[in-house]
Order: structure tokens, then C-alpha cells, then sequence
């Protein structure tokens, strides 16, 4: 649980593979086995040229994916072979995702054909165990985001798109090459300056504001709606970059692709969030809902609803209570009960579940505030074009009429 508890918006149905390299001096190569994979490789901007997996150009037979970054020499490229693709970034540093589907067995014969290398180098990989250690992975606050900040940009490259940005980071002591020593003066800006941000990224989150992206019952398309309204993963449209929507993207999850934006039937990953109840109000930990899944979620390989504390963006820390641990409820949790009409009940409230009623409940916290993703991976055209009715949430006193 602590290995994803600090990851932004991350899953617990499937396994998790991280990687991380660098282009400068020669290209990377991933190599992707045969199998369920669902990944994508992502520069330091968060702008992905390419999935990898079952809805990469591969179709999850597997093949190998050259990375090129901004300094790769060309003597660090290999030479040309069949079915490899080629990727550019435009940052040095780079990395992949892969979410693992298959049984325990599965998963660790398909991670064991894994590579990933430069070229050049001994083709292996070693696989880490994340060993249930917690690594804070949102944005820290106050000064600790800017140093973070300063590190970032003095270990990549300028691009041309930032260089007004590297003037005004430059007033406020942040500066490529230099040593992070602000005044006290300069303190004060930086510090009034992380909290009012992070105010607009929370706005642009649980205040949805873009056309295109809002849907049915109020779910938002996280990634979506028509093209300038949600996010693109190049984040390129024809005249400009987009920037609030970025904003408001990277406070609440992580990582971008192709298929996690481009609305594909079958090839797709569909990932939408709700903010408040069907009455308007939010969403609170120490009162009890339920949320009703219409029957036939259009998903090929499955669908989910995650609970995330909305302080954090991160998994619920429910661990504590009588039914904690527990974020998730899908299509792949087992012992999932099903109504008698083919819809689901998810049940959400700070006491111990209804008996019997265990894998279809989600323990939540008194006097924190939560908020629900749904996923469908292979989403089918139905999941975007309104057909299928997204599920509804009614805070109710307790769970009686539902579990009878």
C-alpha cells in the first residue's frame, strides 16, 4: 500500500514498473515483452511520445522503443532494426510506466523479459521491490517547491518556451547554474507565491471551468473533452501551449500519453472524477454514501473507482479502521457483488461495512474530504459518447435500503 500511497491519483488494480534515464549521452532503449502491458514513456515536461504495451504501435506484441533526447550524439543511436520504433524527446531525462495486468504469475514472467538500457550498454534490467515504502510524490509546499523547482531546472535542458519563465524565476533568486540562496525578501514572494498557486491549481481542479470537459451527473473527463478543453499529451495545440490545463492536471495526477487522451474505442483509457454529490454539496468523510454503477461498464479490460483524499490526491490512508486499506472497488474485485439488474452499489462511509457487503465498500475518514476516479481500461465508444450512463452518488443516513 505505501508504494503507491504517495503517487498522484494511482491505481491498486494493477502492478506498477518505473523506469528512469537519460538521453545525453546515449539514446534509451526500452524493450517490451509479449503481454498485458499498459505503459507509455514520458519526458520531464509529463509530454509522451508514444504508449507502450497493448495500446502502443506494438499492439502488446512487444518490441523495442528508441528514445532520442535533445543531446543524444549520434553515435549513441543503434543502428536502424525491424519493428523498432523511434521516439524524440525534447528533455534529457526520461521515463516509463508500465501497469502490469495478469495473474501474480503473469506478471513476473512478462517483468522478467523487461529491458531497459542505453545503447551501448549491457541489454538487462534489474527489477526493484518497492518493499511497501512511502515516497511522497505530490508537490511539497512553502520553500520546499521551489527548491524542487531549482533542481529540476539545472539538471534539464532550456527549452524556447521557457526562457520569459527563467527571467521572472531569475528575480526570485532561481537561476540555471546558480546556487539557490533567496533573500528574506525574495523568501516572502516565493513562499506567498506557493501558496496562492497551489489555491488556482485547486480551483482549476474541484471548480471545473473548461468547456467540453464537464459530462453527465458532473463527472469530468479528466483527460478529454474536445481538443483545447481537456489536455493534450503533446499539450500542443495549433497557436499555443496549454497552461491551465496543465495546471490543473499535474496538481491531481501524473503522467500523460496517446491513448490517456485521445478518445480511441477499444484503445483508449477513460478516467473520469466527481467532486461533489447529486445534491451539489461535497464530498465528506464522515457522512455516508452510495454510488450506483449502471450494469455493462463499456471496458475491455477493466474498470474501477478509486477513493483519493482530496488534500493529497493520493490513495485514502484508511488503513487505521475496521475496514481499512481497502481505496478500490471494480471490475476485479473479487468477491464484487452485483444487483439483480446488473448495476453495482459502492458503499462509502466512516463505519465498518454492511456484512457481506465487504468488497463492494470503501472506508472513509472523518474530517477529510474525498473524491472518486473512475477507470475503464479499453474503453469502448459508449464510455464517450454518452451512451452509457455514469453512476450517481447520494449521501444517504445509513446502507439499509440498499442491502436488503
Amino acid at each position: 500500500f505505501n508504494e503507491r500511497r504517495g503517487i498522484l491519483t494511482a491505481n491498486e488494480t494493477t502492478d506498477y514498473f518505473f523506469g528512469f534515464s537519460n538521453t545525453k549521452d546515449s539514446a534509451v532503449i526500452l524493450d517490451v515483452p509479449k503481454g498485458v502491458f499498459v505503459g507509455m514513456i514520458v519526458d520531464m515536461w509529463q509530454q509522451s511520445p508514444s504508449d507502450v504495451g497493448v495500446f502502443g504501435p506494438n499492439a502488446g506484441a512487444g518490441g523495442k522503443h528508441i528514445i532520442i533526447g535533445p543531446n543524444t550524439p549520434s553515435a549513441g543511436v543503434p543502428e536502424p532494426e525491424d519493428d523498432q520504433k523511434i521516439h524524440r524527446v525534447n528533455t534529457d531525462q526520461i521515463f516509463f510506466v508500465l501497469r502490469a495486468i495478469g495473474t501474480p504469475e503473469e506478471v513476473k514472467e512478462m517483468s522478467g523479459k523487461l529491458r531497459f538500457y542505453n545503447a551501448g550498454q549491457n541489454p538487462d534490467i534489474k527489477i526493484l521491490d518497492g518493499e511497501d515504502k512511502f515516497t511522497a510524490q505530490y508537490q511539497p509546499r512553502g520553500l520546499a517547491f521551489w527548491e524542487t523547482l531549482h533542481r529540476g531546472i539545472n539538471s534539464e535542458v532550456v527549452q524556447e518556451r521557457d526562457r520569459l519563465f527563467m527571467y521572472w524565476l531569475r528575480e526570485l533568486g532561481i537561476e540555471k547554474g546558480k546556487p539557490f540562496k533567496p533573500t528574506d525578501r525574495q523568501k516572502n514572494f516565493l513562499e506567498d507565491g506557493a501558496k496562492v498557486g497551489e489555491l488556482m491549481a485547486k480551483a482549476l481542479v474541484f471548480n471545473e471551468r473548461l468547456e467540453g470537459v464537464l459530462r453527465q451527473n458532473n463527472w469530468r473527463m479528466i483527460l478529454g473533452g474536445e481538443w483545447g478543453d481537456g489536455i493534450k499529451n503533446s499539450q500542443r495545440m495549433r497557436y499555443y501551449d496549454t497552461f491551465d490545463p496543465r495546471a490543473r492536471y499535474t496538481y491531481e495526477a501524473v503522467t500523460t500519453s496517446p491513448a490517456m487522451t485521445i478518445p480511441m474505442p477499444g484503445k483508449a483509457q477513460a478516467y473520469l472524477g466527481k467532486f461533489e454529490d447529486e445534491s451539489g454539496a461535497r464530498l465528506k468523510g464522515g457522512n455516508s454514501y452510495v454510488i450506483r454503477i449502471e450494469k455493462d461498464v463499456p471496458a475491455e479490460l477493466f474498470w474501477s473507482i478509486v477513493i483519493y483524499d482530496t488534500d493529497t490526491r493520493c490513495l485514502i490512508d484508511n488503513r487505521e479502521g475496521a475496514a481499512g486499506g481497502k481505496a478500490t472497488m471494480g471490475s476485479k474485485t473479487e468477491g464484487l457483488r452485483k444487483n439483480a439488474d446488473g448495476s453495482y452499489y459502492m458503499f462509502l462511509g466512516p463505519d465498518a461495512p454492511p456484512k457481506g457487503w465487504e468488497p463492494n465498500h470503501v472506508q472513509t475518514l472523518p474530517g477529510r474530504g474525498w473524491f472518486p476516479y473512475m477507470r475503464a481500461y479499453g474503453a469502448k465508444a459508449e464510455f464517450f459518447n454518452d451512451e452509457y450512463k455514469f453512476p450517481t452518488i447520494q449521501m444517504v443516513k445509513d446502507f439499509t435500503d440498499y442491502i436488503k
